[in-house]
């Protein structure tokens, strides 16, 4: 398949709308089958993802929710950036919803990427949009038996992180969130949380300092620590290790 363009994205959007609407869900997978069996740029299915679920309404989300369980279950990379980013249209309607949706999703994928993908869309526009009432569902998700969906609130966390970098109570807020769990040694949970440390240190420096400095004594994984300062200048990085 040639790289598609942006009227043949609009195009396939179309397609897989009308067969969403009437309730054909196998057809709008069919549809989609020829840029889900290929390598396509995640901005391209980004964009499909909003143009398809775009037209979505609360009463006719079930069928949107149906097509998409489909997807997921076809099992492609592609499939978790369309439904990943559709879910986002649905949030202000439905956010428990799709809270549970991206928590079985990611499930689903059993694979680290698929936790990045939805973590950084459903997930982190959920907690940029909606910051009160997401912050609840991610600690729960801190404490659920599967792995990947924990690593999702720090991919989460990072997600909120580039984008919002003017409030820097809600930032401590996660940090808050997060501290119980700095122990962990599970290596997938800890590349997740310290992804997020490490986007809050290029944005709030002295925050993430003044956060870490009194756990330096506790069993922190060497990992956790390297990911967190990544973006420290040098002096503030000394701080941090050599408390």
């Amino acid at each position: 398949m040639e790289l598609i363009s942006k009227k043949g994205i609009e195009q396939l959007a179309e397609k897989a709308v009308d067969l969403i609407l009437s309730g054909d869900s196998e057809g709008a997978l069919h549809v989609l089958k020829p840029v889900l069996d290929v390598k396509c740029p995640f901005a391209k299915l980004d964009t499909l993802g909003r143009q398809i679920s775009k037209v979505g309404t609360k009463t006719d989300m079930p069928k949107f929710f149906e097509t998409f369980d489909r997807i997921i279950d076809y099992n492609a990379m592609g499939g978790f950036v369309i439904v990943g980013q559709s879910l986002i249209h649905f949030l202000p309607d439905a956010f428990d919803k799709v809270m549970e949706k991206s928590r079985e999703y990611i499930i689903k994928g059993d694979v680290w990427y698929v936790c990045d993908i939805i973590g950084e869309r459903s997930l982190g526009h959920a907690l940029v949009n909606h910051f009160d009432t997401t912050v609840p569902w991610l600690k729960k998700f801190l404490d659920d038996d599967n792995k990947w969906v924990r690593r999702s609130v720090g991919v989460s966390i990072h997600s909120f992180s580039k984008r919002i970098v003017d409030q820097p109570e809600k930032t401590k807020v996660l940090l808050k969130l997060i501290e119980p769990y700095l122990e962990e040694k599970q290596i997938d949970f800890v590349k997740g949380i310290g992804w997020g440390l490490k986007t809050i240190g290029k944005h709030y420096p002295d925050i993430l300092v003044d956060f870490l400095k009194p756990h330096m004594k506790k069993n922190i994984s060497t990992l956790l620590v390297r990911k967190a300062v990544t973006y420290l200048g040098e002096e503030k990085k000394l701080e941090v290790l050599n408390t």
